[in-house]
């Protein structure tokens, strides 16, 4: 039976709400503590993934190529990094297929944004609304100003509960199942690596 590939979801970002009576978050900090380690930890296994297909894309059984792309410090240089191996793998191969690589390719460089702010929050109680993640009060890019006053009124970009982390991490998941089909749909259709020869 021929493999087939299956996309990622169509996923919506949690909606942006600021901490309020009507918008309360969690009673405790470890809810949220534990909740990031769940989606880091996802997104950890969805790179993982992803390596995978960096490594049929450029054709070879060792891990060479691997270990070289594990050194890329972004998320955007290793999207580069698999968007140009695509291009040559693909240069005459079926184009539908590259269409495919860069979708889901695309998915994973938006989904950073998601994964940077459960990262880089940290996990507070703004006005007594209960804990939320927000990020730190010197991250600038993440917040209109550093005063006090209007620090979580106006200031934080997002306030995730457990519910908007966990949402992410489902999309994260989501990326990895999509990468794995992905692998497994490639190497099926033009038999690039024996499966045992995949990074582990």
């Amino acid at each position: 039976m021929t493999r087939t590939y299956e996309a990622p979801p169509e996923w919506a970002p949690p909606p942006k709400k600021v901490a309020s009576p009507t918008y309360l978050g969690e009673e405790d900090m470890p809810v949220i503590h534990t909740a990031v380690g769940r989606a880091l930890s996802t997104w950890e296994h969805t790179e993982s993934a992803l390596i995978k297909l960096y490594q049929l894309l450029c054709e070879t059984k060792s891990l060479a190529a691997c270990r070289a792309y594990g050194t890329a410090e972004s998320v955007f240089a290793r999207f580069l990094a698999q968007k140009y191996a695509a291009e040559e793998f693909f240069e005459n191969r079926d184009t539908d297929d590259l269409r495919l690589v860069v979708s889901l390719l695309k998915t994973y460089n938006d989904a950073a944004t998601y994964r940077n702010q459960i990262a880089h929050g940290m996990a507070v109680q703004p006005h007594g609304f209960g804990y939320f993640l927000c990020p730190a009060s010197y991250a600038s890019r993440r917040r209109d100003t550093p005063y006090q006053a209007q620090l979580w009124g106006l200031g934080a970009s997002y306030f995730y509960r457990t519910a908007e982390i966990d949402h992410c991490r489902d999309h994260f998941e989501d990326i990895l199942k999509a990468a794995m089909s992905l692998v497994l749909y490639l190497n099926d259709k033009y038999q690039v690596l024996d499966p045992r020869d995949l990074h582990p």
